[in-house]
């Protein structure tokens, strides 16, 4: 058996597995939960108020597993930097006088391939990927950059109804629509919206306010509202959210808080002296990073079936992703960090890959897989916006393959780059542009 390979024994891949094809030690712990424990805290959340559901109902939750969930021993290791010659090569580098004045706050991708950013500089970009004229690709503005008015916090797209939904600093969050082109401005909130999901056709909002809030379209005003209460956050400022087994996981300053989504009433909390920074749903886990660096994973009961504390030189979290490696075809978890550092680890197994350094001092502020060809993209703290690829050859130079391409992305296509003369109203409309309805 090699060392780091998956098991896929019955029972499902386990994570921290170090070898296969024999019987896993009675700590290995599986995707199934295994011993996981911890558990939501029972009676440690308050309950929200209780309001209307707009979601379907929700089966009942699994019991807590029990305790003892064992933590990996401190094996000091990052992997080998990844740098010239290596399997990772970074395929473009956007040039310092074009983009963000100041920090890109977050970075999100369309079904288009086009990629939305949003930066201190309280401007929204639109780019697109089309080819460089020294070969290879690069990014341009697929419109004149959207001046939003406050710092842009946070970004989705969602791909069934063409809405961009963008979180501000002041609590709003402003929606654009691409068909028809419409600008809505969506006000509740009272301090930065940090996260937003769309799940079943409702808009979940998170922020610095401790709520989170649940907001549906309405056909005949032809807007959105805010459905029922807010929900008030038991574990404090909300810095993430994600949905699972019908669950709203909810990760802020102090710990995550599940929320039924049948009641809308805090399930339970489990505590934590660090802030969650984001949360991952993989193989019916949840995946949860830390800003002191540390890593755990969460069976859909709340138990516990794996931790990570913080090693080597990994020592914060500060953007996530989970991307697939384009020859191995294994899960990997990219964890970017301060000062411009990214960690990547392969999964079930949690074996680091390498490490690698985007630009110094620039704390990495988000990874997006690109989901073609092994490239994903990332964003700093310093405006910086580059793109990586695994397995590229060194004398490559650009885009999959080494040769001109009209988009590296799924379902980009090559357009006349326009010249950013101007500020757009929105970013669907003609020419960057249009009316707002």
């Amino acid at each position: 058996a090699q060392e780091g390979g998956p098991c896929e024994k019955q029972g499902g891949w386990r994570w921290g597995a170090r070898f296969c094809g024999e019987r896993l030690a009675e700590n290995a712990m599986s995707w199934g939960g295994g011993k996981g424990g911890g558990g939501w805290q029972r009676g440690g959340g308050v309950a929200a108020p209780v309001a209307r559901n707009p979601f379907a109902p929700a089966p009942a939750g699994g019991a807590p597993a029990a305790s003892g969930a064992p933590v990996v021993p401190d094996e000091g290791a990052t992997g080998p930097m990844l740098g010239k010659g290596s399997e990772l090569q970074r395929v473009y580098m956007m040039p310092h006088n074009v983009g963000h004045d100041g920090g890109v706050n977050c970075m999100t991708m369309a079904a288009d391939g086009k990629v939305y950013t949003g930066g201190r500089d309280e401007r929204l970009f639109v780019w697109k990927a089309e080819p460089a004229p020294g070969g290879g690709f690069q990014l341009s503005q697929d419109c004149p950059p959207i001046q939003m008015g406050q710092s842009v916090t946070s970004l989705i797209y969602e791909p069934t109804s063409n809405w961009l939904f963008c979180g501000l600093w002041n609590g709003e969050i402003r929606a654009f629509c691409k068909e028809p082109v419409k600008d809505e401005r969506l006000t509740g909130h009272r301090r930065s919206v940090t996260c937003l999901l769309v799940h079943t056709s409702v808009l979940i909002s998170g922020s610095n306010d401790g709520t989170v809030r649940l907001w549906t379209f309405n056909p005949q005003a032809g807007t959105f509202q805010c459905h029922g209460q807010p929900l008030n956050n038991p574990s404090g400022p909300v810095t993430c959210i994600r949905v699972l087994n019908d669950a709203l996981w909810v990760g802020a300053q102090n710990g995550i808080t599940c929320f039924d989504l049948t009641s809308l009433t805090a399930k339970g909390t489990i505590p934590s002296q660090h802030a969650v920074t984001a949360l991952l749903e993989m193989q019916g886990h949840m995946i949860a990073t830390f800003r002191d660096g540390s890593v755990k994973i969460y069976d859909g009961s709340g138990g516990e079936s794996f931790s990570r504390p913080p090693m080597g030189e990994h020592q914060s979290n500060t953007a996530v992703e989970v991307m697939m490696h384009p020859t191995t075809q294994k899960p990997m978890l990219l964890c970017g960090q301060q000062y411009g550092y990214i960690t990547a680890y392969d999964l079930p197994e949690f074996k680091p890959r390498g490490s690698f350094c985007c630009k110094d001092r620039s704390d990495i502020k988000a990874i997006v897989d690109a989901k073609s060809g092994g490239m994903f993209l990332t964003a700093g703290f310093h405006g910086d916006i580059m793109i990586w690829q695994w397995g590229a050859s060194p004398a490559a130079g650009g885009g999959a393959g080494g040769g001109p391409t009209a988009s590296p992305f799924v379902g980009g296509g090559y357009q006349q780059q326009q010249q950013p003369a101007q500020q757009a109203a929105s970013p669907f409309a003609p020419g960057g542009g249009g009316m707002m309805m």
